[in-house]
């Protein structure tokens, strides 16, 4: 950043200058204008100088310190112009042009690259230029300033010397500024930004030195008045070249310039030459009005506006190669804008092909590289893209990395093959391909492939603008492809979560269907072990008893057996569980009065499984049954998980473990309890702990005992010698009459089991497929006497009334 200091000194040299034009003036004319405007417009200039570049340009403080010295030199020689034509004032303006033609070589020796492969040669660096062109000026300030404040040493100085000295250090100066200019533009011209401010900067220099030779051939002005100018002007060109933010700008700005030069100059100095040549009649045209100078003004005035209005047509033939590959980039980049990935990137090759010389036998067309899959991209004549196996080499990826705009151009690469070998199997890589420059494509995570535009005919190096041009093509591919990306991983999440999907429906579907056919095995299981309780329920006593227990199952709340010696409660659980919401779910049962194995969980006849019904035997006395209960992987609760878990006396349980089971029992299991009295009276003797008590409620069923199903005798009887025939034999057992009246009499104090063991050893002792009376007297089965009178008679009575109930016949 230029000191605030660096200012005032300048303002105050332009600002003493323009005093000295003001006083010599006799304080009128500009002279004015120069000491109140050019300070002003020397600090925008200054202002601008200090501009922060753009992009990855450089510029190095050295040149910014000397195009402020430029511009403090252009203003001093524009405030000595505001004044008369004297010595002071001309040493003045020549001194601000020395200053400003050696700040701008200066500047040039301090253009700074963008870097990579390429780096400034030593002698492009040197100032001798400057101190070349500081010997012709060092006489023209010299000269006039002896003259001035020594007129008398100088009376015998011819004035013309003067001049003379003015004109001479305005040449040489333009003519060193010319060659220094070339020598860099010839060193340099591979150095991206570099090569376009060179270029720019010699071709302003030329066009300055023509139109200020022109206009001094023409009589615009003495050579002495305008080839300082001229030189100042040039300087100005060369430092705003050096300074600019952004080289391209520089570039474009030539362009334009040379245009309207080439367009505007011509007219404009016939112009002048007819406004100087009218007062001496020496325009060819005697007697012409003087009114004809006006139509020639006017009409160079016009042409000078068409001009500046095809200037940019003009400006775009200067562009180098044409601009075709410039306007080859801008068109990719806009083809690339297409939202649909596959067509952009299709219409951004397609457009660069246009471009390039791919219609030549042989050349290879514009292609893509990918990284990840290595594969190379490239568009046909006809538009359509063609994908094959490619790879890049690494080196190549990490060299663009490294370059300007992180584009490698073939003929950097080549400046350095010699001092650099592991840039020659890449040189031999890009030019089997016929390669001339390779762009980095990148995403948000690095770099994805590498843009190849072909060498083809091209002659001069690729400029700055078109570098450009080309990153902006790769940036806009980098975006399509990683859109391209994103959409191929979202269509790939995608079709892996719907073949994720299928498979979870199918896994979905098997589970469905296995669970199903668990239910089903369930139910299956729970109706074998209720079919005692259903096969034969005819009298009144069990027909309430089983539409009271289908009544509570289907509720889903706790179910108390009341149950007597020897009657099956599991047969009446399970018509609870199939009946309840949980009939799908397994049949738990826990025999409470059963010694306990080691280990507390035991099947009956199969290893107890969590999803399966299952015999589990507790102890009342097992010290460690609470544990057990607690147990995950034994505990019943778990086993009964989305069942019913049926709890065969209930009371010979551990107290702990009752309370447990009404505290713990989660919601998804059903309980049914068989107890031989009622909840109240054994809650009342401390039998059954008081938290399952209030879990059981006053749910209660009584399970009708053989005493009072008479009309279910006949039909147990014959199911159970069925059973037993069947087991034993192949075949059924059946009842003679007297052994059924037999059976009918017996009040059946032992209920079931009394009946199932009275007639399996019944039929182990028959002879027959038919168990007769001896067979049951074989036993010692025999029914009771009939009673005579009293009481006796009584209950022979009732016995005589149970047999008619049983049949009716009899």
């Amino acid at each position: 950043m230029l000191r605030r200091r660096s200012f005032w000194i300048a303002a105050a040299a332009v600002a003493y200058t323009a005093f000295a034009a003001l006083r010599a003036s006799g304080g009128h004319g500009p002279a004015w204008l120069a000491l109140l405007g050019l300070p002003a417009l020397l600090a925008l200039g200054l202002r601008w100088v200090e501009r922060p570049p753009r992009g990855e340009d450089r510029i190095e403080p050295a040149a910014r310190r000397a195009a402020a010295v430029c511009l403090t030199g252009a203003a001093m020689l524009a405030a000595s112009r505001s004044g008369p034509a004297g010595l002071a004032l001309i040493a003045l303006g020549n001194l601000g042009a020395a200053a400003a033609a050696m700040a701008a070589l200066v500047g040039l020796a301090r253009i700074a690259g963008l870097g990579g492969l390429l780096e400034p040669p030593p002698s492009t660096r040197r100032l001798d230029a400057a101190a070349f062109a500081s010997l012709f000026w060092t006489v023209a300030v010299a000269l006039p300033a002896v003259s001035a404040v020594a007129p008398e040493r100088a009376a015998d100085l011819d004035p013309l010397l003067v001049h003379y000295a003015t004109s001479a250090a305005s040449l040489g100066s333009l003519t060193v500024t010319l060659v220094a200019i070339a020598r860099v533009r010839i060193a340099r011209r591979l150095e991206l930004g570099v090569a376009d401010r060179v270029e720019a900067a010699l071709l302003l220099t030329a066009t300055a030195l023509a139109v200020g030779l022109a206009a001094a051939f023409v009589g615009v002005a003495p050579p002495e008045s305008i080839l300082p100018v001229t030189s100042a002007v040039a300087a100005v060109c060369v430092a705003f070249c050096t300074v600019a933010a952004d080289a391209a700008q520089v570039s474009r700005a030539l362009r334009g310039t040379l245009a309207v030069a080439t367009l505007a100059t011509p007219p404009a100095l016939l112009a002048v030459y007819a406004v100087h040549q009218a007062p001496r009649g020496d325009l060819g045209l005697r007697g012409a009005p003087q009114s004809s100078v006006g139509v020639a003004v006017f009409g160079a005035c016009a042409l000078c506006a068409l001009a500046g209005l095809a200037a940019p047509v003009l400006a775009r033939r200067f562009a180098p190669e044409g601009a075709r590959w410039l306007g080859a980039f801008d068109a990719a980049t806009r083809a690339a804008m297409n939202p649909e990935p596959e067509a952009a990137l299709e219409a951004a090759l397609s457009a660069l092909r246009e471009a390039s010389d791919a219609g030549v036998a042989g050349q290879a067309p514009p292609a893509l590289y990918l990284l990840s899959p290595p594969e190379q991209v490239t568009v046909d004549r006809a538009g359509y893209k063609h994908t094959e196996p490619a790879e890049v080499p690494a080196r190549l990826i990490e060299l663009a990395q490294l370059e300007p705009e992180r584009v490698l151009r073939v003929e950097a690469a080549e400046a350095v093959e010699v001092r650099r070998p592991e840039v020659r199997p890449l040189l031999a890589w890009l030019a089997e391909r016929d390669v001339g420059v390779v762009a980095l494509v990148n995403d948000a995570e690095g770099p994805i492939g590498a843009l190849a535009i072909p060498r083809a005919r091209r002659a001069s190096p690729m400029t700055l603008e078109e570098v450009s041009g080309l990153r902006a093509v790769a940036d806009r591919l980098g975006a399509v492809i990683a859109v391209s990306a994103m959409l191929s991983g979202s269509r790939g999440r995608e079709v892996a979560a719907r073949r994720e999907a299928e498979e979870r429906a199918r896994e979905v579907s098997r589970l469905e269907r296995a669970v199903a056919q668990g239910a089903g095995r369930f139910r299956a299981i729970a109706a074998l072990l209720a079919r005692p309780a259903r096969a034969a329920a005819y009298s009144p006593a069990a027909r309430a008893a089983l539409e009271q227990l289908e009544r509570l199952g289907v509720a889903g709340g706790p179910v108390t057996l009341l149950t007597a010696p020897g009657i099956d409660a599991v047969a009446w659980g399970a018509v609870v569980h199939l009946t309840s919401p949980r009939a799908g779910g397994p049949l738990a049962i826990v025999d409470g009065a059963a010694p306990v194995p080691e280990g507390f969980a035991q099947a009956r006849g199969a290893a107890p499984a969590r999803g399966e019904a299952a015999a589990i035997e507790g102890s009342a006395g097992a010290p460690s049954a609470l544990a057990l209960w607690r147990d995950p992987d034994s505990s019943p609760i778990e086993a009964a998980r989305g069942g019913t878990l049926l709890v065969l006396d209930a009371q010979a349980l551990p107290s702990e473990v009752q309370s447990y089971l009404g505290a713990a029992l989660p919601d998804d299991v059903g309980l049914v309890v068989a107890v031989p009295q009622t909840v109240d009276a054994l809650a009342a003797t401390g039998q059954l702990s008081e938290r399952l008590a209030d879990r059981l409620g006053d749910r209660a069923v009584a399970l009708p005992s053989l005493s009072s199903r008479a009309e279910d005798l006949r039909a147990l009887a014959l199911d159970h010698l069925a059973r037993i025939g069947v087991r034993l034999r192949g075949r059924p057992f059946g009842l003679d009459l007297r052994a059924l009246q037999a059976v009918l009499d017996h009040p059946w104090p032992g209920n079931d089991a009394e009946m199932g063991a009275v007639l399996l050893r019944a039929a182990l002792v028959a002879k027959g497929d038919v168990i007769g009376e001896k067979d049951l007297a074989a036993i010692g089965f025999a029914p009771p006497p009939e009673p005579a009178s009293g009481a006796d008679s009584a209950r022979g009575e009732a016995r005589r009334a149970r047999r008619r109930r049983a049949d009716p016949r009899g």
